[in-house]
């Protein structure tokens, strides 16, 4: 073994030994002159290349035809390369970096909200089994606190109270913010939530421009005949209300300012086990001072809205007195605008569209019939409320609503209505009649007339649909939405004859069409659009003017003339109205242009474009707190209108609107 070991290490001795010996060999005195030849030139010129002298070893001629042949610009180029290589791993990586903290950040904001809501259900969950073993512990031992024993006398009577145990561990709080918002939860329990809301809008306004219409700028409920037309010239221009014209508003001023709430009130629960929550809604309008609900003397607070409602995986039902999907699930350019930066608003209150018979002939707001009568927007509900001091706007009907659960992006809505308050569509009126008494003298009667003046709709079905695709590769959400409703006209009772006077109205009938794009630029930046259309026929167009014959017991038509005239402006052509718009946004910062036109049946135009903008200052989404401002230019054309003493056209009105101020919202 040995002596094999030691034969290797001979050979391997001498076959290095001849390797040198042949290397050396090769440096000839001419290939050594050759070398330094090679190596002059390398120094004037460094691009030339350097011959590797000649050697039987292969790897090492290899080696150092590597070494000696290297070009210094290749070197220079390679080393440049390998920095700028070196500089982009390190920007990469500061930016991986950042990116990291950034995602730590978000995780870490979402972790606290979970927390946060951990705890919450936690302290619940808490407070339930506080009070369980409170009472397994006062069955079991049948002795404990005062306090103790009344909490489990409470629960076996099923009046829920919380824990007051002194000790503080098995105390809870029935108040728990969420987001911001105080939950009273008064059963904690079973789950029941109190929940408290509205909206706070406190705006100032000024008017500009409105020279058409400055000679109608009088006192409210004044009657005068401002262009000494003859009484029948008067009753043909406005036929349901024929006994002089006046302003209902107050037009004097150009500048004001109000403030308005619609506070909101909740009560829900839930059954886990059948999968339903319940409970019911209520609104209340406070007009604080000269706001919505001073036109017709509310100053408190009056109960706008009130139902209960059932909702499960199946769809929501609600049964009350509400708005129904006409109003809900209608889509147009208001949709995308500003506060108060559409017509979709109170803006008309602020400038005379009441025209030349103060008959207020314009359709002023992109509503149907229904919304628009319950909002005190429609020419019959403004003045029923306005000189009659109807309460419209705070009497809804009584509706019983379905709303189908989103499938795949759509849903609709039906409702039913069986009628509106017949008290909105009756006013009594007193008439001074010059009569002789039985000693032939000269003597003033008072004569009471009950008229029923209002469409007093009956049989009201409303019905909506909508649709909404994301194009999430593209950042474009579309939506698009059709609404309508029909009901019928209130006719007079063979049988009970209430009314010295009766108007018959046309069948209520509306659609509106309308679709909406959202494009996301990035997570600061975004636009929208909106547009729609809406036909209402002649919803809420008096026909026929019915008075009671006394000596047959039976409505027949009018006999005045005048009157009787007047009624087919309204019969002629349909009420509709358009809209479009768009919205851009920044930030915090939102601004929008919207365009409102209509045409009544008379064929009486409006025209509204506004502009506003709003800067949100809140900092989450439970509350908002929106500075706003909105500037409206409007005109009119009014078709229908009265002639002056000269015979000469009523001018049309136009001019703008500044509306601006700050709106809570909680």
């Amino acid at each position: 073994m040995k002596k094999s070991i030691y034969t290797r290490t001979a050979l391997a001795s001498l076959l290095t030994l001849c390797s040198f010996s042949g290397f050396a060999a090769d440096f000839s005195d001419e290939s050594m002159k050759e070398i330094k030849k090679q190596e002059s030139n390398e120094s004037i010129k460094t691009s030339g290349k350097m011959e590797v002298m000649k050697t039987s070893n292969k790897k090492l001629k290899e080696k150092m035809d590597r070494i000696c042949n290297a070009d210094p610009r290749k070197k220079a180029e390679e080393l440049k390369k390998k920095e700028e290589l070196r500089l982009a791993a390190e920007q990469k990586k500061k930016e991986e970096l950042k990116l990291v903290a950034k995602q730590k950040k978000k995780d870490e904001i979402r972790l606290a909200k979970e927390k946060k809501a951990k705890l919450i259900e936690d302290s619940k969950a808490k407070a339930l089994s506080t009070k369980n073993s409170n009472v397994e512990k006062s069955k079991i031992k049948g002795s404990k606190t005062k306090n103790a024993k009344i909490e489990a006398k409470d629960i076996k009577k099923d009046v829920k109270v919380v824990n007051s145990n002194t000790e503080e561990k098995g105390k809870a709080s029935p108040v728990v913010s969420v987001g911001g918002v105080d939950i009273i939860n008064t059963n904690q329990g079973d789950g029941l939530r109190i929940t408290f809301g509205g909206v706070v809008d406190s705006q100032g306004y000024g008017n500009h421009g409105l020279s058409g219409y400055n000679h109608y700028n009088v006192m409210p409920g004044k009657s005068t005949d401002y262009f000494n037309n003859t009484p029948d010239s008067i009753k043909g221009a406005n036929p349901i209300f024929p006994k002089g014209i006046g302003n209902i508003g107050d037009y004097s001023e150009n500048m004001g300012m109000i403030s308005d709430a619609i506070l909101h009130l909740r009560a829900e629960n839930k059954n886990e086990d059948i999968g339903l929550r319940y409970g019911a809604d209520v609104q209340f309008h406070v007009p604080v001072t000269e706001g919505k609900g001073a036109s017709q003397g509310v100053n408190a607070a009056r109960g706008r809205s009130a139902h209960v409602f059932l909702n499960s995986k199946y769809g929501d039902l609600k049964l009350g007195y509400q708005f129904g999907p006409e109003s809900l699930m209608r889509l147009d350019a208001t949709r995308i605008a500003t506060v108060d930066g559409a017509a979709d608003s109170d803006w008309f209150r602020k400038v005379n569209l009441e025209g030349s018979a103060a008959n207020f002939p314009f359709y002023v707001t992109p509503r149907l019939y229904t919304e628009s009568f319950s909002s005190e927007s429609e020419k019959l509900s403004f003045r029923m409320a306005g000189k009659y001091n109807k309460d419209v706007m705070t009497t809804l009907p009584f509706r019983a609503a379905y709303y189908s659960p989103n499938y795949m992006g759509a849903r609709f809505g039906l409702s039913y209505s069986p009628r509106y308050d017949s008290g909105l569509s009756v006013v009594k009126e007193i008439d001074s009649v010059l009569s002789k008494n039985a000693q032939k003298q000269d003597e003033v009667k008072h004569k009471e007339t009950l008229r029923h003046v209002g469409p007093d709709y009956e049989h009201i079905i409303s019905a909506g649909a909508s649709y909404e695709y994301d194009f999430s590769k593209h950042n474009i959400k579309v939506k698009t939405s059709v609404v309508g409703e029909f009901g019928l006209a209130k006719e007079p009772s063979k049988d009970k004859h209430l009314y010295n006077e009766f108007i018959e109205y046309n069948n209520l009938a509306g659609i509106n069409l309308g679709a909406s794009a959202d494009y996301k630029i990035d997570e600061d930046q975004g636009v929208k659009f909106a547009a729609s259309f809406a036909y209402l026929g002649k919803s809420g167009q008096p026909k026929s003017i019915k008075e009671l014959d006394l000596a047959s017991k039976e409505y027949k038509d009018t006999t005045d003339i005048a009157r009787k005239n007047g009624l087919k402006q309204f019969n002629d052509n349909n009420t509709m109205y358009w809209t479009a718009g768009a919205g851009y946004q920044y930030d915090n910062i939102y601004t929008s242009l919207t365009y409102f036109g209509s045409r009544m049946n008379d064929k009486d135009m409006l025209h509204d474009i506004a502009f506003g903008v709003q800067y949100d200052l809140s900092s989450c989404n439970k509350s908002k707190f929106v500075p706003y401002a909105a500037l409206h230019y409007f005109m009119t054309d009014e078709k229908g209108a009265l002639k002056d003493q000269k015979d000469a056209e009523v001018p049309s009105n136009k001019g703008v609107l500044l509306l601006t101020g700050v709106k809570f919202s909680f």
